[in-house]
């Protein structure tokens, strides 16, 4: 009868200390998985249905120079693209000009600033620059910026605001004739730099030909 246990206490012993091993190569404690973070922005362009590979009537897809960005652009607008000496200095971009309405441009932008660009220090030093006037303010007699709006973009985060200026419509001339010009802006960061999308019009023409823009910042897509 000895002999019959014998060898089973043998198998058990050597299963043992092989579980043993193994439970000894295993961290004490086992890392807590990341959590990731829950956002509830709002996202206008998320609920669209639209092919994406197919550009919407009227728009042509644009691919920006070492593929920092795509966006659908409107046929008809004049197109043109940076100046290769801002390119040199970390900005990449195109602009589109359409109807020139109550003396002023309607016209929109989409620029990339690398990382290292000579313009900004970041996304945030853009933000700031250009969401209140030189003075700091908000709201003067004459201009007014909105609110900086943390939203979502094609599943990227995003921030919205918007501007409405008086301006010279020719400073160097003494006729002082002034206009309200109206923008739109979108900044987007990204790991290599941030993109801006900008549109810009006469208050009186920027409902007319906002949702072109709208169709840019849609199908807009960057690294």
């Amino acid at each position: 009868m000895l002999k019959k246990v014998i060898p089973v206490l043998i198998v058990l012993f050597v299963i043992g200390g092989v579980v043993y091993i193994k439970r000894s190569k295993k961290p004490l404690v086992s890392p807590a998985p990341a959590q990731k973070e829950q956002l509830n922005l709002s996202d206008e362009f998320k609920g669209l249905e639209k092919n994406f590979e197919a550009s919407a009537s009227g728009f042509k897809r644009f691919i920006m120079d070492k593929e920092y960005f795509l966006c659908d652009i409107p046929e008809a607008w004049e197109f043109s693209k940076m100046e290769e000496r801002k390119n040199r200095k970390g900005a990449y971009g195109l602009q589109v000009v359409g109807p020139r309405i109550g003396d002023a441009p309607t016209l929109a932008r989409v620029t990339f600033y690398l990382r290292e660009n000579v313009y900004f220090n970041g996304h945030e030093d853009f933000i700031e620059s250009n969401s209140k006037d030189i003075f700091g303010d908000t709201k003067t007699e004459t201009d007014t910026y909105g609110p900086v709006e943390k939203i979502k973009l094609n599943d990227r985060i995003a921030y919205r605001f918007e501007s409405e200026v008086q301006s010279n419509v020719n400073p160097e001339s003494k006729s002082g004739k002034f206009i309200m010009i109206k923008e739109k802006l979108y900044v987007v960061p990204g790991e290599k730099g941030f993109h801006v999308l900008r549109f810009m019009s006469s208050s009186s023409a920027y409902d007319k030909y906002l949702p072109i823009f709208e169709e840019m910042v849609y199908s807009f897509r960057g690294i």
